[in-house]
């Protein structure tokens, strides 16, 4: 295991080679050649290990020839720093706690979802939220959700697929289509109406959305109702 402590270099393998920089972590395997090559001012520090105990955690983790570059591991670089500058009796004890910290963070790491994740998931129920309550707005679009929530329509389109499971225009038409059901359940009849209420600016193009998300014509649909 390896903690790159300052400058930039990269780790070449065979068939690959992995940038490197200040506060990473990596791994290299028994049997596996590599070469670590300095770019600029570039220098690491590293603990060895082997046993039964080591391969079951990097199991766990996931950790392999195939994954092996875990970045941005600012948070222990102190630690390797403070623990490996030690040279006593107790030298192995203190890298074997450095071994078991920095795997405990790489697992945390793995399971917590990155802020930047968090933000687009944030800004998906934004976007969601938003949805519901304007579906019944004939102009609804990606360009008008973009204008009013100060977002990028592509991000939008990106980013709400992702955390939603189905675009935004497939999400406005179910949303559209829900509340149209639930008037006819209430008793309107008139299509048209129901196609403006609900934001359709055509009849005939609610329709045809209509039957496709409920395999039914409107009218059919209030008949049965």
């Amino acid at each position: 295991m390896y903690c790159v402590s300052s400058g930039i270099g990269a780790l070449h393998t065979v068939g690959h080679t992995q940038q490197l920089k200040a506060g990473d972590v990596f791994f290299t395997f028994p049997a596996a050649p590599f070469r670590i090559e300095s770019v600029e001012d570039f220098s690491y520090m590293y603990v060895s290990f082997i046993g039964a105990r080591g391969n079951m955690i990097m199991e766990k983790l996931s950790i392999s020839k195939n994954n092996f570059y875990f970045p941005e591991c600012a948070q222990v670089l102190e630690l390797w720093k403070k623990g490996l500058d030690v040279h006593t009796d107790m030298s192995d004890l203190i890298s074997e706690g450095i071994l078991l910290v920095t795997f405990a963070y790489l697992g945390s790491k793995k399971t917590a979802p990155n802020e930047k994740e968090r933000q687009k998931s944030s800004s998906a129920s934004v976007i969601k939220k938003y949805v519901d309550d304007n579906f019944s707005s004939v102009s609804l679009s990606l360009e008008s959700v973009g204008v009013a929530l100060s977002y990028n329509p592509k991000y939008i389109s990106t980013v709400f697929k992702k955390n939603v499971g189905m675009g935004f225009s497939e999400y406005l038409n179910t949303v559209r289509v829900q509340h149209a059901c639930e008037m006819m359940r209430q008793g309107f009849t008139s299509i048209t109406d129901i196609a403006t209420l609900c934001g359709f600016s055509d009849p005939q193009y609610f329709s045809k959305v209509f039957k496709k998300r409920t395999g039914i014509s409107p009218s059919e649909y209030i008949k049965e109702q």
